[in-house]
């Protein structure tokens, strides 16, 4: 049999290596387009927040030229837990940025050490344009960083409810550790009835997440504190998350680290924010109604499934949590 000559095969794999560079082109124009398609989405819903508040406030003039407050989300959590992180990891994904890490919210340093008094804090975190400029004057989300609860052996219902008042939040995110010694995290876990019970009382609703997610060693694992996370919470919006963090050598001001941006993160954050906006649009809604009289029966809104490009299922079913071991970056 004769063999193929030189040329042909160089042929042949020359036209391998192109349909693998497109096939991985396209995936990653498929990827940046359900980024970019969730930033479009947050800013429709601000837009709508915008508007209703205006169609709400009356012939007032003085109601009608005051611009409304924006969505206000608390971040809350125990030290070290990533929720400091998440907060900068929200304002890189929601602005659209690239390159070193801008740290808005102080973190906790690394071991969960103990670094001071810490104050509530307000980072307002702008939604890029479609052209990745800035966005409008209303697309703004508020994101309230709390100082960090006390350890979960500690926690009274005065601490939760008392972080829980402060800054006047219309959502919850609370923000839980993966990788955290398995004595500390079951505690935290057995904590959760009684701080979705405390948000629950006061109108809102809870969003856990996950942090730290690259610790899960398997899907069994995973599926496992999922469920539990899910079950002692009362609620199916629970996210797995890799936060955008700096080295554990601590910042260097002359050289900041390059942090290269990661699909499974930005998607992540991104349904997390489009999720609150769904909640404080249900509530604003609910308190409008009262305040005109009406009695409106509360109903608990479903979370949008997300497009089916890395779709964040909280079904537990096996598909769901591969997805967060299947991290691509781009």
């Amino acid at each position: 049999m004769r063999m193929p000559r030189l040329p042909l095969l160089l042929k042949i794999a020359a036209a391998a290596a192109a349909g693998a560079l497109a096939l991985i082109v396209a995936a990653r124009l498929r990827r940046e387009d359900a980024v970019a398609s969730l930033r479009r989405e947050i800013r429709e819903a601000l837009s709508t927040l915008v508007t209703d508040e205006d169609d709400g406030d009356g012939d007032g003039s003085a109601k009608g030229d005051a611009s409304p407050p924006p969505p206000s989300v608390l971040i809350t959590g125990f030290r070290a837990h990533g929720k400091s992180s998440l907060v900068n990891t929200a304002c890189r994904t929601l602005a659209a940025e690239d390159g070193p890490l801008l740290l808005r919210a102080e973190a906790s340093p690394p071991g969960g050490g103990t670094d001071g008094p810490r104050r509530r804090r307000r980072v307002k975190a702008v939604v890029a344009g479609a052209d990745g400029d800035g966005g409008g004057d209303g697309d703004v989300v508020e994101l309230l960083d709390a100082p960090p609860l006390p350890e979960a052996v500690r926690l009274t219902r005065e601490d939760i409810d008392g972080a829980i008042n402060g800054g006047n939040p219309e959502c919850v995110v609370l923000v839980l550790r993966c990788d955290a010694p398995a004595k500390e995290r079951n505690a935290a876990i057995k904590r959760l009835p009684e701080i979705s019970a405390a948000v629950r009382n006061k109108g809102l609703n809870l969003i856990i997440v996950l942090t730290f997610k690259k610790a899960m060693r398997s899907i069994r694992q995973a599926e496992e504190l999922l469920r539990e996370v899910s079950f002692r919470a009362r609620t199916d919006c629970v996210y797995f998350i890799e936060n955008y963090t700096w080295s554990n050598n601590g910042p260097n001001l002359r050289h900041p680290p390059v942090i290269k941006n990661d699909f499974e993160t930005h998607f992540t954050v991104l349904t997390i924010i489009r999720q609150c906006l769904e909640f404080i649009k249900l509530n604003r809604s609910q308190s409008k109604d009262k305040n005109n009289g009406k009695q409106a029966k509360p109903e608990e809104p479903k979370p949008k499934n997300p497009p089916a490009e890395a779709k964040q299922c909280r079904k537990f079913n096996d598909s769901s949590v591969r997805l967060f071991f299947n991290s691509s970056e781009t």
